[in-house]
């Protein structure tokens, strides 16, 4: 089946009266059980699905040097809790170009900053929206891997 605006569509995350990044309801209610999976699911979301992204929403405050975090505080937070990029991509995309090797620490070579990538990053998490089954899919797949990985153990 290929995507149909005429299936359930989910947001992922929206900002608050705070302007605080936070995953929406239906995303929560959704993918609760599987806890920071979810979070790394999104962080593949947001980039490749290279190991290292799956760590692009770990963020504590204070750790940014070069960019300025979203309104709230910040401990690799839950999914119920306010959400921020890290600025560790941000940055390795800021100093490099295009051709940059390798390729998933490539930027756009046009001199932008960490701030503006950080933004990017941050437009494309509370902007995007995923089909339902296919949210359903990858939660119901890593509780089959988990449950196959359990069973192989006893």
């Amino acid at each position: 089946m290929t995507i149909s605006r005429n299936e359930e569509w989910v947001q992922i995350a929206e900002l608050d009266e705070d302007d605080q990044i936070r995953f929406t309801p239906a995303f929560r209610e959704l993918m609760k059980d599987l806890g920071w999976e979810a979070k790394a699911f999104v962080g593949h979301l947001l980039s490749l699905w290279y190991d290292p992204f799956e760590h692009m929403l770990d963020y504590t405050s204070g750790e940014a040097r070069h960019s300025e975090d979203q309104p709230g505080e910040f401990d690799r937070n839950g999914l119920d809790e306010p959400q921020e990029v890290v600025e560790y991509w941000a940055e390795q995309w800021s100093k490099n170009g295009q051709n940059h090797q390798p390729p998933h620490e490539s930027g756009t070579g046009l001199e932008l900053d960490t701030a503006w990538y950080r933004d990017i990053l941050r437009a494309k998490l509370v902007s995007m929206r995923i089909p339902k089954r296919l949210l359903l899919t990858y939660r119901d797949q890593v509780f089959a891997v988990i449950r196959r990985l359990e069973s192989n153990m006893e």
